[in-house]
């Protein structure tokens, strides 16, 4: 009886702190980028990464449905392993010859991430916010 109390003390308490976190896994998310660098092995230095005037650039990640979706790919990426560290959902995942990996602060949003393939690596910074549904439509 004593270890059902205390399971479910625990199961309660891992509930609400993840309650607390909006940037669990639990939801959607549309990540913004707001920094960024191009890094080339031939450089001594990398290159911070410029917008493209006119087009929004929006990383849209879905735990749930283990994919990411850029808006430089048709299709989704697949996020092929996610779990936790102390204060951050970490997500992994390759496709075609790049391999990514990216951290969102499970309360504050804030992300980076880093996409590497033979040639050369992105380092991206940025910010998430929960999606919410959309309004049923009248």
């Amino acid at each position: 009886m004593k270890k059902i109390c205390l399971l479910t003390i625990g199961v309660l308490a891992s509930a609400t702190v993840l309650a607390a976190e909006p940037f669990n896994g639990t939801q959607p998310m549309d990540c913004e980028p707001t920094a960024g660098h191009d890094c080339l092995p031939t450089e001594a230095s990398c290159k911070p990464l410029k917008a493209q005037p006119g087009k929004k650039v929006v990383v849209h990640i879905d735990v749930e449905k283990m994919s990411m979706k850029t808006p430089y790919r048709n299709d989704a990426v697949p996020i092929s392993s996610f779990s936790f560290n102390a204060k951050s959902l970490v997500l992994q995942g390759q496709a075609s010859e790049l391999v990514w990996s990216a951290t969102v602060h499970r309360t504050t949003g804030k992300f980076t991430m880093a996409i590497a393939d033979r040639e050369g690596a992105y380092v991206v910074f940025g910010q998430c916010k929960v999606v919410t549904a959309p309004a049923a439509a009248k």
